[in-house]
């Protein structure tokens, strides 16, 4: 498998405090693949800015590894698990397996929503009639 930006399996493991077993490559290899695939179908300008320098790779790296540790760590989505009289309770957006990426960590990496973040600054002149009273 491949991605856009080439993040490898190698390259997210290095980071994960756990193993992943040989029969499961293939299938962690895919969360690497989704998670970048998450992330630039969300900010489609990442592979540019990578290749133009203005982002830096390995912080994209860093932010996709994440996102597949969530679900390495986590692959049934347990948010919660009782001894006593056995219950669980699931996360919903996690006990599907989804890859994905919190708010603070994608608007780190760009993410507007479409809007303009620059803050700026809006003049207007007050005419007779429409304007400040007198």
């Amino acid at each position: 498998m491949t991605n856009v930006l080439a993040v490898t399996l190698d390259e997210v493991l290095a980071s994960y405090e756990g193993t992943i077993v040989t029969d499961e490559l293939t299938w962690a290899t895919d969360i690497v693949d989704k998670a970048v695939r998450e992330l630039i179908n969300k900010i489609p300008s990442i592979p540019s800015r990578v290749a133009a320098g203005t982002l830096d790779r390995e912080y994209v790296v860093d932010k996709v590894g994440e996102a597949a540790h969530r679900v390495y760590r986590n692959p049934e989505g347990m948010a919660s698990e009782t001894e006593g009289d056995y219950s669980y309770r699931l996360r919903t957006i996690m006990a599907s397996g989804n890859v994905w990426y919190p708010d603070s960590d994608l608007i780190a990496l760009g993410y507007t929503n479409g809007k303009n973040s620059v803050p700026r600054t809006v003049f207007s002149t007050p005419s007779r009639g429409w304007g400040f009273p007198i």
